[in-house]
């Protein structure tokens, strides 16, 4: 059984659709409510089931979509974790925040 602290994660489906191996893949959007170490990787591995590519310390660690054993030159290990900031507000003193904004790094999954 897992023993963590209280955390919350909402978390949003954004797409359905399949890596480039044809392994199925869920794109979403997770907004932590609290701020715990690893609080998204243990969300989406041990609480829905479903690791974020290339996470190879909670079940992740894939050839894009494959377990790792099954790499290939044509389907090559994940070089990173899929796990993206897309925006971070930073509250400093005085009530004023900085916020951070990236583009999306992932494309969108083949329907």
């Amino acid at each position: 059984p897992l023993d963590f602290k209280p955390s919350l994660t909402r978390a949003t489906v954004l797409c359905r659709g399949y890596l480039a191996d044809g392994s199925p893949a869920t794109k979403v959007r997770l907004e932590p409510r609290t701020g715990r170490r690893h609080q998204l990787r243990v969300h989406c591995a041990e609480v829905a089931g479903m690791p974020i590519v290339g996470d190879a310390t909670y079940g992740g660690n894939v050839a894009c979509g494959a377990p790792t054993e099954q790499a290939t030159d044509e389907w090559p290990p994940c070089r990173r974790m899929c796990l993206h900031a897309h925006r971070l507000a930073i509250p400093l003193l005085g009530d004023v925040a900085h916020e951070f904004v990236a583009p999306d790094p992932f494309p969108v999954l083949e329907e």
